[in-house]
């Protein structure tokens, strides 16, 4: 009896050998078939003898288990996908993105892998078409990332007959035409889908794509939208990035951008969006917002001042009026706020910089006054000053000299006068000045500034030597 159980227990423990011993012999005749590069010089049995630990390498079941992932990101990767990767009859996961793979698609290599979920061929060289039976791929895809290659031709809309589908990436590629929007639109499970840079026929938005409920990042960058923002897109209520930057979009920005809790990042730079802005602004999940290079009119919204998670604006190259919302000046993680070229008066929100770590303050163009707010580098970080093209008055802050991160003042072409402060930040590399007010000698601590490269003082009333 005793014999009969360990018969049977060492019966039960033969497969576990053969299969890991197999997945080994795979992966070394990958290495040879992929012209042993050493970026896999780690899948060798005299480096270690469990291939589970090996670069790139991920098994299910722990120590020597099943081979599920290979991860081979960033290796230089040059020869083209070998067959034997599919031999790896449980790979759910295959990375190479991010090396020097080129070719057409390695449709009959990849198609063979049955069981794959995830499939990264990302920034490639990969070129030509994509094939139109692509849904010969694993029926159980889940991620398909073909982004910034080379692909041409027209999207085939089996592109989208994987049911299972979550995410598609085919954005800045070289593909033209039409792409399947209908067939992508039925795709109920997607989260995140790309398309932008490539070179599609003119076609307004999808309305079709706000049956993709799920979604949580679509990203249309310049590939000629022209029309307006459908208004039926406020269904995707689970959205967090929205950019669709560079296109040829008109009319108002739709109301929903605005309310909606969960998007995080917004770029609709460089269209032909118009209209004022609602006064009330309650998309406060908002971390990064760009709606620059448009025809926006009116005044910029107090109820930005909801915005407690904004780190980074741009309002740039509009047509904007009034003052800026002292609400703005009091935001907590407001780093960057570019909104140059408008036509914006007033004066700088009084406690700007000192509620948040402000790294740029780009104002420039506009028609604002009054004093520089003494604030502006209270956190340290401040890196870019550019008030140039204004009105601006009064002394500089004596303070500047703290500003320990700033490369750039810009002032040129205001009403600025007195001296210039004694103190400058000594990492200063761009100091212009010219068309001011400005008086008296130039400090002798400007002579320590070894960074310096860019000097204009031009047109104001500096006297005495230079340091």
């Amino acid at each position: 009896m005793v014999g009969l159980l360990l018969f049977l227990l060492a019966g039960k423990g033969h497969p576990k050998p053969a299969a890991t011993s197999r997945d080994r012999d795979i992966l070394l005749a990958i290495r040879k078939d992929w012209g042993s590069p050493p970026q896999l010089k780690s899948w060798d049995l005299t480096a270690s003898l469990n291939y589970c630990t090996w670069n790139g390498v991920k098994c299910s079941g722990g120590g020597e288990g099943t081979v599920t992932e290979l991860s081979l990101s960033g290796l230089s990767l040059t020869v083209p996908v070998p067959a034997s990767v599919c031999v790896l009859k449980n790979l759910s996961s295959l990375d190479l993105s991010n090396n020097h793979l080129t070719g057409a698609f390695p449709a009959a290599t990849l198609c063979a892998c049955k069981q794959l979920r995830f499939l990264d061929l990302s920034h490639n060289q990969f070129s030509g078409p994509l094939p139109r039976d692509i849904d010969g791929l694993s029926s159980v895809m889940e991620h398909l990332n073909l982004s910034v290659n080379s692909f041409s031709g027209e999207v085939p809309p089996s592109v989208a007959r994987f049911p299972t589908l979550k995410s598609l990436l085919l954005d800045t590629n070289h593909f033209t035409g039409a792409y399947p929007a209908a067939e992508i639109s039925k795709l109920a499970q997607l989260d995140i889908l790309t398309l932008g840079d490539n070179l599609f026929a003119q076609a307004p938005v999808p309305t079709e794509f706000a049956k993709l409920t799920k979604l949580t990042s679509l990203w249309m960058d310049a590939m000629d939208l022209t029309g307006e923002i459908p208004e039926a897109l406020a269904s995707l209520t689970e959205l967090m990035l929205l950019s669709m930057h560079s296109n040829n979009l008109t009319g108002s920005i739709p109301a929903w951008v605005w309310q909606h809790r969960k998007l995080e990042y917004v770029d609709l730079s460089a269209n032909s969006l118009s209209g004022e802005l609602p006064r009330n602004v309650t998309a406060v999940s908002l971390i990064e917002l760009d709606v620059s290079a448009n025809q926006l009119t009116g005044e910029i919204p107090a109820g930005f001042g909801n915005l407690k998670d904004l780190e980074f604006m741009s309002l740039s190259e509009n047509q904007f009026t009034g003052p800026i919302p002292a609400s703005i000046g009091l935001l907590p993680q407001l780093r960057y706020i570019w909104i140059h070229g408008n036509r914006l008066s007033g004066e700088l929100p009084l406690e700007l910089g000192k509620h948040s770590p402000l790294v740029s303050l780009v104002v420039a163009d506009n028609n604002l006054s009054g004093p520089l707010p003494e604030t502006l580098c209270a956190n340290g970080e401040l890196n870019v000053i550019d008030v140039s093209n204004n009105s601006f008055s009064g002394e500089l802050p004596a303070n500047l000299g703290n500003c320990i991160k700033l490369d750039s003042l810009l002032i040129s072409n205001s009403r600025f006068s007195g001296p210039i402060p004694t103190s400058l930040p000594i990492g200063l590399q761009q100091f212009r000045a010219e068309n001011n007010r400005l008086s008296g000698p130039l400090p002798a601590d400007m002579g320590k500034l070894s960074n310096l490269t860019h000097l204009s003082l031009r047109g104001n009333r500096i006297t005495g030597p230079i340091p």
